[in-house]
């Protein structure tokens, strides 16, 4: 990888590991035919779940914006996916642009970390870790939403995570 500072290399390579079990929930959800599943909800409840496929969306938008953050970008907002200098709202985010960007993103933050020193990794610290802790924020929404749907989930998922 070449990192300038190794402990962000070991920082993002642990991101990538759960990148790639990311990836093999939305590959196993569209095999499925499950993206559009919907946990249930207790009729007594004010609020309601989104489906699978919108964890995805979440996924790669707020993936994008911390990249955005990250690389000083002028437009840091959440909930949108910026493509070509086109914006792309969340809901709006399609199967293809989600296959797309959940691979396309290790690239290029990979990229971009790695010129980071580790005064770089210092400032931006609560950043880098948040992409992580979002992903496995929505990993274990996707958990009981694959349960719930009656669906497997990948082997190496369950294996990784004892389940």
């Amino acid at each position: 990888m070449n990192f300038t500072d190794p402990t962000l290399e070991k920082i993002v390579r642990r991101w990538k590991w759960t990148r790639n079990n990311s990836i093999l929930l939305f590959e196993s959800a569209q095999k499925q035919n499950i993206l559009n599943y919907v946990s249930k909800t207790d009729q007594k409840v004010s609020y309601t779940f989104q489906p699978i496929l919108f964890q995805f969306q979440c996924l790669v938008t707020t993936t994008d914006a911390y990249y955005r953050k990250l690389s000083k970008s002028s437009n840091t907002s959440y909930g949108i996916l910026v493509l070509d200098d086109q914006i792309v709202n969340k809901k709006d985010t399609t199967i293809d642009i989600i296959k797309n960007q959940l691979k396309k993103q290790m690239l290029i933050t990979e990229n971009l970390l790695k010129s980071f020193t580790s005064k770089n990794l210092a400032n931006s610290i609560e950043d880098i870790l948040a992409i992580s802790n979002h992903e496995y924020l929505h990993q274990g929404q996707l958990i009981i939403m694959f349960r719930e749907a009656g669906v497997d989930l990948p082997e190496r998922f369950r294996k990784a995570w004892a389940l």
